[in-house]
């Protein structure tokens, strides 16, 4: 058997040990008696305790209203970004791409904690700063309720909305629809007969994307969502298995139907996806992307895209920086008698748990980003040069973990953990199993991505040469790839850091990780500015991290550039 199989058998045996050891999990304590010391004997009961109530139906209603609400809304403001962008010559573009980035070191957690103290009706400044312009005597909105779940995921979600329709709108070529204005169609007419359709793949796909993360989504209906009593299945499942005694098999039964919603949704996808090279507008007779001139439109355009920036992610991070300076609440724009102090980070740079806490997440997201940009560069290489004919397989295989959620991951990797006798339960290997799980679809992305632009005579002119398959991957392979790889590592590093819903499942008595003690001190009460602090100092070093992705960001564009000249 030649290295290259080799490294296949090796590949897909990881890739289905970490995809479908929770799955099997899930689905067998689905179908099996749950008598409190593991499962039993076959048994339907579960589906019918999880299926038989009328409190089902609200689940499958706010669940998918929740994620189709979250999808349209983040769309549509990812959109005007994206066409601001991509396509007008309105300044900013470099300004509002970069926040768009930066926008992923703020984890979900604390962005939903952040509009809590912004429209809350008891503790909201944002609201007493309404009720005092307008006069009125009650809170004008309310964060709790569906409206406000959409409005605290999109506002976090946009700027991906964004990043995944901006390079639809960066080839479409205008000149496409000055031909149909000139053949007599309006504006209107181009809109819908020529521009939609060509962006039609890109469109469906951003939408059924956001419609799983929607789904999929855990912080938002955790914090906000439980204290309106909006349930959704996420919440549901981690009830269910936190409750006394666990009902594992309840949660099982709820999660596949959360699977299967995902699922859907992803086998859809791919089918928008599927023919996409059929709207292509980049063909090499004399293609010249152009952008629309606003003339006296520019700075409007420009200020009311920032302004929305300013709203959805600048106003949550100013609260959180405002709150972390005093003890108790404190709100901007309105008048307070307690001073600014230093007290919360002290507390926090002094708390035993936090540095416990942030030592074991650094780790943790180190060594997934390390394994995930290793698996994913062999199978990647494996995929697309040594055995193409069998690429689907690997592709497949890494990219089922994005039809399921994080709390069914975490769910599912606890089951199966306490039936196999591999003692990683209550430690932090459990976690790292987890990461790897949730994150190999992004590395095989920019894995893949990178492979693709390398041509492939270069390893053919070296295996003449007489050079093995080491030296080949030493000397040619990885240091072509090393940026791109190195923006993967980042990238998902910066995702285990801020995660969330499979380590609620996984964390054990002596381990933490920033996730879940945000969320623990939030539940537990206390001080408001202790917990805003603790924000404070979790996306400060993101930022800096998600930085530095830019920076290798923007030396790729250069060097290609360069390479095209």
């Amino acid at each position: 058997m030649t290295l290259s199989r080799v490294l296949l058998v090796v590949s897909v045996v990881v890739a289905l040990w970490l995809v479908l050891v929770p799955l099997s999990a899930l689905i067998y304590n689905a179908f099996t008696e749950d008598t409190g010391f593991g499962p039993g004997a076959f048994s339907l009961e579960n589906f019918v305790e999880a299926y038989s109530s009328w409190h089902i139906l609200r689940l499958f209603s706010n669940s998918v209203i929740f994620a189709i609400g979250t999808a349209v809304t983040t769309l549509a403001m990812g959109a005007l970004v994206a066409w601001t962008v991509e396509r007008t010559d309105a300044p900013g573009g470099a300004l509002f791409h970069t926040l768009s980035l930066l926008s992923f070191a703020i984890p979900g957690l604390l962005m939903a904690m952040a509009w809590i103290f912004v429209f809350s009706p008891n503790i909201g400044w944002g609201n007493a700063v309404l009720k005092s312009l307008l006069g009125l005597g009650e809170a004008p909105v309310n964060i709790y309720s569906m409206a406000g779940m959409v409005w605290a995921l999109s506002s976090h979600y946009f700027p991906l909305a964004y990043l995944a329709l901006g390079p639809a709108l960066r080839v479409l070529d205008v000149r496409m629809e000055e031909a149909a204005l000139m053949a007599g169609g309006n504006y209107g007419h181009v809109f819908t007969r020529v521009t939609l359709p060509l962006l039609r793949p890109a469109i469906l796909s951003a939408l059924l994307l956001l419609f799983v993360m929607g789904m999929a989504s855990y912080e938002v209906p955790r914090l906000i969502g439980r204290p309106a009593r909006i349930d959704v299945f996420t919440t549901d499942v981690q009830g269910a298995i936190i409750s006394s005694p666990p009902a594992f098999g309840v949660a099982s039964a709820l999660g596949l139907a959360l699977l299967a919603i995902c699922v859907l949704a992803v086998y859809f996808y791919r089918r928008a996806t599927r023919n996409a090279e059929s709207f292509a507008t980049i063909t090499g007779k004399g293609y010249k992307p152009t952008r629309i001139k606003l003339g006296r439109w520019r700075w409007p355009v420009a200020l009311a895209v920032g302004a929305m920036f300013v709203i959805a992610l600048g106003l949550p991070l100013l609260t959180l920086v405002w709150q972390s300076f005093f003890r108790n609440l404190a709100q901007p724009f309105v008048s307070t008698s307690a001073p600014a102090t230093l007290d919360n980070y002290d507390f926090i740079l002094r708390y035993p748990i936090f540095l416990s806490a942030v030592k074991t997440s650094v780790l943790l997201a180190a060594m997934a980003a390390t394994i995930v940009a290793s698996l994913t560069f062999v199978m990647a290489w494996i995929a697309q040069r040594a055995l193409p004919r069998y690429g689907f397989v690997l592709d497949a295989l890494a990219f089922a973990p994005i039809a399921i959620p994080g709390v069914i991951v975490g769910a599912g990797i606890l089951v199966a953990y306490l039936m196999l006798p591999i003692p990683v339960y209550n430690t932090i290997w459990i976690l790292l199993i987890a990461y790897v799980t949730l994150y190999l679809p992004y590395g095989m992305r920019f894995a893949s991505s990178g492979i693709t632009q390398i041509h492939r005579e270069l390893e053919e002119v070296a295996a003449m040469s007489g050079a093995g398959l080491g030296q080949i991957f030493g000397r040619i392979m990885l240091p072509l790839l090393a940026p791109v790889l190195l923006a993967g590592w980042i990238y998902v590093f910066v995702l285990a850091v801020r995660e969330l819903g499979a380590s609620i499942f996984l964390v054990g008595p002596g381990t933490h990780v920033l996730g879940t003690i945000s969320l623990t001190m939030w539940e537990e009460g206390g001080s408001y500015g202790a917990v805003a602090a603790l924000g404070v100092i979790q996306i400060i070093p993101l930022i800096v991290i998600v930085a530095g992705l830019r920076w290798i960001e923007l030396r790729i564009q250069r060097r290609a550039e360069v390479q095209q000249v």
